[in-house]
């Protein structure tokens, strides 16, 4: 609270400060002639008691007969000088207090800093004359609501004013202000003007009031407004996959390019910009923001436009993928972020638009909801490889992990990776460029019916006996130069040891599915290709096309097509022929699907429980098919590879193009989800915080009902038909 000599002190000592004024004025003349009484008092006594005689006894008596008088005249004399003093003094006080009155009434009708004073309640006791002026009132002093006038509500202010001091010293161009200019304390008043409303209490009559200053701040923000609306946006475009689509469907690509690159230019020119073309199908522009929330308002549109080129037959649209950046310091720091959103926009699959938001959170992102034809990654195949090559002979030790109950992608994605650093470590050792080989090991769950059927496979090779280590044992082996590869996954929530990826720097990651959110470390190596139907064909490829081709053993090679298998469900989805090379590298190092296939046998009981689980599926909007079950024995890691087999059987369904299964498991209710490929399943389970790629994604909604949660479902699906979804 403030202090007693503010504004409340001249209330309660203003009689007291007057009172002692006038003793003060009366001190000095009634100590004089307290003095020269005494002394002549004195006087008299020492005359009549020591020098009294017969010869003056008459003289001395003459004299103190005289002494009243004089002291009478003396004292009268100084009273009437100090009297005469005293009243000139007060006259100027008097009118010095008149003049600061008059001065007040001038400074507070005069003034061209508008404030008010109310009460805690809102209620505006004065205005000063600026206000008014505003306001159009006819009195400075008033009793109307603050919310009247002033959109910012007295309980802000009042928290605001709390840590406001305010002294009758302090000037009211010199006030506390906070550091910058927060929007909720902007209003507009009647000039049409916006002001900026700062507050500072004080006492009065034992009353809170709060003092409200109102600075013009629309000049700042109108040239706030305009210097953000008038800064460049960066953005990277890019055609996907036109080169591979125009040589699938033999078509002429120079035409198809050159008709999107018009559209594109025609897009920029539209918003008073400039294109300039990279290389290829990559372009850069650079925008004003304004024109770029436009854009965002329409969802940019120009994907519409872009897609509508059909090449070939006419059943093959042409896709674009941006990378957009508002936000940076500096256009070094924007070029850089719309870099990475691009990157961002085509490891989620292409055909959208990935922008950088403004806080830490990550991307937004706009369109996604066609799928891109299989990029041709030859070349990224072998840098990776070499990449890896350089990082693994540098390492102290490797560790491998894939996600929570791994299937066989992701066991064998692990194992194809581990084999791949055995070989570049014996290459090294030969070569003299390691002095010896080190561990390599994979973190996994050591439990389900896929771990036991890899178990079985690489039983012939001793090696595996220990390589497979506990996610929690994998903690002890982390040193600074450990380098950690992860497979099969790029959501940290379901990293098999999240927190390796906290305490080891050195990361790569190689995975198939769409990319929710950016990844919270900075790989060295990020192959994330959701073109690619599984984690193991990308392994697959990158022994391809290594130096380290024939170093894969026939177990090794077995593992790594029942991941492929399993993702393309026997090579009937997702398999593009780049997944057949994959797989004819496979069949060369001794890998055979006649007996990959009996790796996916099943027992009686999951047969009878796919059975009774697909009797449960009913259709949502006439074509999505969604299914639930309930278990009421304890669950178990086999249970969400069901809910896979089911989601996939119900897409056998004459005229469904996308299904759900749904299955409590313990206080969780996880799903997955398939699609044709005309359907973004994986857009819709991001909504229920999923994850995966267009056509296979899953997601797990922790303590939910699955009533409840089969609700937020047909909620996301509607969602995406609505707002998502481009035809």
């Amino acid at each position: 609270m403030i202090k007693k000599d503010k504004i409340t002190k001249i209330k309660e000592f203003d009689e007291v400060k007057r009172s002692e004024r006038y003793y003060a004025d009366l001190q000095a003349p009634m100590m004089f002639a307290f003095i020269e009484a005494a002394l002549l008092f004195l006087m008299c006594t020492v005359l009549n008691l020591y020098v009294k005689t017969e010869s003056n006894a008459r003289l001395i008596e003459l004299v103190c007969n005289l002494t009243l008088p004089i002291y009478l005249v003396s004292s009268g004399i100084v009273c009437l000088v100090y009297a005469v003093r005293n009243t000139k003094t007060r006259k100027a006080r008097l009118e010095s207090r008149r003049l600061e009155s008059e001065i007040y009434d001038m400074f507070r009708s005069v003034i061209d800093l508008p404030y008010a004073i109310a009460n805690g309640t809102g209620r505006v006791r004065v205005v000063n004359g600026a206000l008014s002026d505003i306001l159009g009132l006819k009195r400075a002093t008033t009793g109307m609501p603050l919310s009247d006038f002033c959109s910012v509500p007295i309980k802000t202010l009042i928290s605001e004013a709390k840590n406001r001091e305010l002294f009758l010293s302090d000037s009211i161009y010199d006030m506390p202000e906070e550091n910058g200019l927060h929007e909720s304390s902007v209003t507009k008043l009647a000039d049409g003007r916006r002001y900026s409303a700062s507050s500072y209490v004080f006492k009065l009559r034992e009353e809170n009031y709060y003092f409200i200053v109102f600075r013009d701040v629309e000049d700042f923000l109108s040239l706030s407004e305009k210097h953000e609306a008038e800064s460049p946006v960066i953005a990277y475009i890019q055609l996907d996959n036109l080169r591979e689509l125009a040589q699938y469907v033999r078509a002429d690509y120079r035409s198809a390019s050159a008709e999107a690159e018009n559209i594109l230019r025609a897009w920029v020119a539209d918003m008073h910009g400039f294109i300039r073309e990279q290389t290829g199908d990559k372009y850069v522009a650079v925008f004003s923001q304004a024109e770029f929330e436009k854009r965002v308002k329409n969802d940019f549109e120009v994907q519409k436009r872009i897609m509508a080129l059909k090449i070939g037959d006419n059943s093959f649209p042409v896709t674009v993928s941006m990378g957009i950046s508002p936000v940076g310091e500096t256009l070094e720091e924007k070029e850089k972020n719309a870099s990475h959103a691009l990157t961002m926009a085509i490891a989620r699959g292409g055909n959208q638009v990935a922008v950088k938001r403004r806080d830490a959170s990550g991307y937004t992102y706009f369109g996604g909801t066609h799928k891109t034809v299989e990029n041709n990654t030859t070349v990224i195949s072998r840098v990776s490889a070499e990449i890896l090559e350089e990082h693994i002979i540098r390492a102290s030790n490797v560790i491998i992990m894939g996600h929570t109950a791994p299937d066989f992608d992701s066991i064998g994605s692990c194992v194809g990776v581990a084999r791949f650093a055995m070989s570049v470590m014996e290459d090294a050792v030969a070569a003299g460029r390691m002095k010896e080989k080190v561990s390599v090991n994979i973190a996994i769950e050591k439990k389900g019916e896929s771990y036991d059927v890899v178990m079985r496979q690489l039983a012939p090779l001793k090696i595996y006996d220990d390589i497979f280590i506990d996610p929690v044992a994998a903690r002890d082996l982390v040193t600074s130069d450990t380098v950690l590869i992860i497979c099969d996954v790029n959501n940290r929530y379901i990293f098999a040891a999240p927190e390796l990826a906290n305490m080891i720097k050195k990361i790569a990651v190689l995975d198939h599915h769409r990319i929710a959110n950016t990844l919270s470390f900075d790989p060295f190596l990020q192959y994330i290709e959701a073109t690619k139907s599984s984690a193991s064909e990308i392994v697959s490829e990158i022994f391809l096309y290594s130096r380290f081709a024939d170093t894969l053993h026939k177990e090794e090679a077995e593992v790594l097509l029942s991941g492929i298998m399993l993702d393309t469900k026997n090579f009937t989805r997702n398999a593009g022929t780049q997944t057949i090379e994959a797989t004819h590298y496979l069949y060369t190092r001794g890998a055979h699907t006649a007996v990959v296939r009996e790796f996916f046998n099943e027992s009686l009981d999951e047969i009878l429980l796919t059975g009774e689980f697909e009797s449960k599926a009913r259709l949502y909007r006439d074509d999505i098919a969604i299914t639930w079950m309930m278990l009421e024995r304890a669950a178990s890691g086999e249970d969400r590879v069901i809910a896979s087999k089911v989601a996939d059987n119900l897409l056998r369904v004459k005229g469904v193009k996308a299904s759900f299964a749904l299955i409590k498991i313990g206080n969780d209710v996880v799903i997955s989800g398939r699609s044709k490929g005309e359907v973004n399943v994986q857009l819709i389970l991001e909504k229920l915080q999923g994850g995966g790629h267009f056509d296979i994604a899953g997601a797990q909604v922790k303590n939910a009902s699955l009533t409840r949660t089969c609700e937020m479902l047909k909620s996301a699906i509607d969602d995406y038909f609505e707002y998502d979804h481009q035809d």
